[in-house]
């Protein structure tokens, strides 16, 4: 009987998925995953439980998400003036959050779209499309390349997200059913999980990846030092980094 293995990917956007024909400047759309294995995630999700606790030890870590544009932009919850998320306070979310992701069992795919690029090249370009298309392939390549005898994936997916459930469940099943124009896609369940991203730790995790990865391509220098740091949690086989872990499209290299 095969020793079946299951992943968890756990993804969230930032910036918008729409691109705006008659515009020269209309920047990126950043979609990360957070890659787990089942023996790891509940061990992370505590992980992140506790430093919510020492971030606002004043509140249970359940009334309260990592929502990275709220926590840098004073927005939403963020914005109460008796929480005092002042500026060195946001450096303290971001840095030790970002180091617990460096401590963790767990790896990262982030897929940028150059929407400008995309624009210029491409008739109909659908950045939704291609987004989740090139995420969905390298999910299914780390299942294949791991060293376990099978391995099945499941994503969850943030149901907040701008993006209708729908169209992410029909493109993951024409995926699955039929292959991208690269490869089939084997190991990936056909269901994603939509759920509240404050139910899932690893959901706020990919939020946070994906904004820093945001912040960084606009030339936010904070920002890049943040996502250097991170690099060495991308997926990249055979130091393939540019092609896995953090995949740009359209890219001409």
């Amino acid at each position: 009987m095969n020793n079946v293995r299951m992943y968890f990917l756990y993804a969230d956007g930032s910036g918008q998925t729409k691109i705006n024909k008659r515009s020269s400047i209309n920047g990126w759309y950043i979609l990360s995953g957070v890659i787990v294995h089942e023996r790891n995630w509940k061990i992370i999700e505590e992980k992140l439980t506790e430093l919510k606790k020492e971030i606002f030890p004043q509140l249970l870590p359940n009334e309260w998400e990592l929502h990275a544009a709220e926590i840098w932009n004073n927005r939403g919850f963020f914005s109460d003036p008796e929480l005092k998320v002042n500026f060195d306070k946001k450096k303290e979310i971001f840095s030790k959050v970002l180091e617990l992701i460096c401590n963790s069992e767990l790896q990262i795919i982030n897929i940028i779209i150059l929407k400008d690029k995309l624009n210029q090249k491409y008739v109909t370009p659908k950045a939704m499309e291609y987004s989740w298309t090139l995420l969905v392939e390298r999910f299914e390549h780390l299942l294949r390349n791991e060293p376990e005898e099978t391995n099945n994936g499941l994503l969850f997916v943030d149901s907040d997200q701008k993006i209708p459930e729908k169209e992410i469940k029909d493109l993951i099943w024409r995926l699955v059913r039929k292959g991208s124009s690269m490869q089939r896609v084997d190991h990936v369940i056909e269901d994603p999980i939509f759920t509240k991203s404050h139910l899932r730790n690893l959901i706020q995790l990919a939020d946070m990846m994906a904004y820093v990865i945001h912040r960084s391509y606009r030339g936010d220098i904070k920002f890049k030092d943040w996502f250097d740091g991170l690099k060495h949690k991308m997926y990249q086989p055979n130091g393939e980094l540019n092609k896995f872990g953090l995949k740009e499209f359209p890219d001409d290299r």
